[in-house]
């Protein structure tokens, strides 16, 4: 949005205990006194219990047209708040499901402690989201479910988006190979996410399993989270620990390198609302094998642009991925699918789809 001319600024929980404001690339971001919550409930989330102060002398200083919040938690609740009391428009985007909490701690899922868990989350999400002007998701998956859920407001469809440039760049820094012990003989399977049980990353160490005997490949998982020595000890007991290497979380340029070293993106996700990490492996050319779930097949499209498994079926995501591995023409083809459906998704046509949003809720005052 900066570039297209407009000032914005970003509230967000800060890493310590004091208020810090900086500009950063075009954007004034004021990051609030927080604290972090216990790692068993979600590692490296820090909250603010009482924003409403500091967001209101942020609303004095910058003087919003348009507020957009993402969540409905403490800072966003608050900002709510002195956005009614000054008469701005209200933007909200849902990327929150209850489930991918919920699954960490209850396992089945038809139980009465899981659904009256969800049906409270979804209440407390409502509370805000059906009080707003407009709600964007970015899927026909998310909105489906939040209106299911309850949501009465204006719903719209709008991509989280990706820039694409920098991904299809088939340069490789050469020293990624070392850094990571990549075996360049071996087919390289690639698998990026946090490590914790939603994101079932045990199934792709299954599906691999099923594969140690069929096919010369290796497995990269990379990302952190509480699930990671559960997954190594799986690896471990399905006798591939030789063929699976945990980077543990990459910095940005690394990853770029890892979408362009691999030929093939694995995920077993069942709680995805759109999938940032499929669209980066799409904009790098990849095939994707992934779950049957959720809002992932409007990503991938089933034999064209990889393959869609049975949602915890290993035997099923192994056989996909052989697939790939033997067929190299395959992948070239559905690495051309990945390309021509990744562009739809272009942060271009996002921003501009937005910024006509903002405009319909504030056209007098919305400068641009």
């Amino acid at each position: 949005m900066v570039e297209l001319g407009h000032n914005v600024a970003i509230v967000c929980p800060g890493k310590n205990i004091r208020n810090e404001i900086s500009l950063e690339s075009g954007v004034t971001v004021y990051r609030l006194k927080s604290t972090p919550i216990p790692a068993q409930i979600q590692e490296g989330i820090r909250v603010n219990l009482f924003p409403k102060k500091q967001i209101k002398r942020i609303f004095e200083e910058f003087k919003p047209e348009i507020l957009h919040i993402t969540d409905h938690f403490f800072i966003s609740g608050a900002a709510c708040s002195v956005a009614k009391e000054n008469k701005i428009p209200i933007v909200g985007t849902n990327h929150f499901t209850p489930y991918n909490f919920i699954n960490n701690f209850v396992k089945r899922k038809k139980s009465p402690i899981y659904i009256i868990a969800a049906k409270s989350m979804w209440h407390a999400l409502m509370r805000i989201y059906n009080d707003i002007e407009m709600v964007t998701v970015p899927s026909e998956y998310a909105k489906m479910i939040i209106q299911k859920a309850g949501l009465k407001k204006p719903v719209i469809v709008v991509s989280n988006g990706i820039k694409l440039e920098g991904y299809n760049d088939k340069r490789i820094n050469s020293s990624i190979v070392d850094k990571y012990k990549i075996d360049k003989n071996k087919t390289i399977l690639l698998s990026a996410s946090r490590l914790d049980k939603e994101k079932k990353v045990g199934i792709l160490l299954d599906a691999c399993a099923y594969l140690k005997d069929k096919a010369e490949f290796q497995l990269l998982i990379t990302g952190r989270g509480k699930d990671r020595k559960n997954l190594e000890a799986i690896a471990l007991k399905n006798g591939i620990s030789d063929k699976v290497i945990f980077t543990g979380v990459v910095p940005k340029s690394d990853l770029k390198n890892l979408y362009r070293i691999s030929d093939i993106f694995l995920t077993a996700s069942e709680v995805e609302l759109q999938g940032l990490s499929i669209m980066e492996a799409m904009a790098s050319g990849l095939p994707v094998v992934a779950s049957n779930s959720m809002a992932i097949p409007e990503l991938v499209k089933d034999s064209v642009n990889g393959f869609l498994f049975e949602p915890g079926d290993s035997i099923d995501a192994g056989e996909k991925i052989l697939k790939l591995i033997k067929d190299k023409a395959l992948r070239q083809k559905m690495s051309l699918g990945s390309l021509k459906n990744i562009n739809d998704h272009d942060i271009h046509i996002v921003l501009a789809r937005m910024e006509g949003i903002y405009k319909s809720l504030q056209p007098l005052n919305f400068s641009g």
